[in-house]
């Protein structure tokens, strides 16, 4: 007799399922065994990757991928100000012994493409980021919900074996 503990964690509490799978035995046992680890499986789908992916699939494509391109460009905002006000800072004694002489205009002009090529560049990286993590969050939600209908196909088969019986 072969016997597996199957531990799943979820908080403080632990459940402790124990198995026992012994060889030559009918057909219902071992598929028991393939419903405990299909159940296992989903146990820790939804507890790791799962809690997030299921955040995903409450979104469409484009309204996740835009959600996602605007967080980056409010964060990309903020860390380019703060950029510039540290190349202000390590340069302020040059800037106040030059205000009168520096052209406000074309470095503001510069600043101001430098900051769109930024922002350019990390929306279309975002973009791309935020598309392929929604493909692949949709593609493993398929999977989770075969197994779930796989499971309840088992549950509806027992079902029909037990009142036939």
């Amino acid at each position: 007799m072969i016997c597996y503990n199957i531990v799943i964690f979820d908080g403080a509490a632990a459940f402790i399922i124990r198995c026992a799978i012994c060889t030559g035995l009918d057909e219902s046992i071992m598929l028991n065994e393939s419903k405990v680890r299909m159940m296992t499986k989903m146990a820790i789908y939804e507890k790791n990757e799962g809690r997030r992916e299921l955040k995903t699939a409450r979104y469409f494509k484009t309204d996740y991928v835009s959600l996602g391109v605007l967080n980056t460009i409010i964060a990309a905002t903020a860390a380019y100000v703060l950029i510039i006000l540290m190349i202000a800072l390590s340069n302020m004694q040059w800037l106040t012994n030059n205000v009168n002489n520096i052209d406000y205009a074309s470095v503001g002009s510069r600043f101001a493409a430098y900051y769109i090529v930024y922002l350019l560049f990390f929306s279309v990286v975002s973009a791309f980021v935020y598309a392929r993590r929604y493909d692949r969050s949709r593609r493993d939600i398929k999977k989770f919900f075969a197994r779930l209908n796989k499971l309840e196909h088992f549950y509806d088969k027992n079902r029909k074996n037990n009142t036939e019986r």
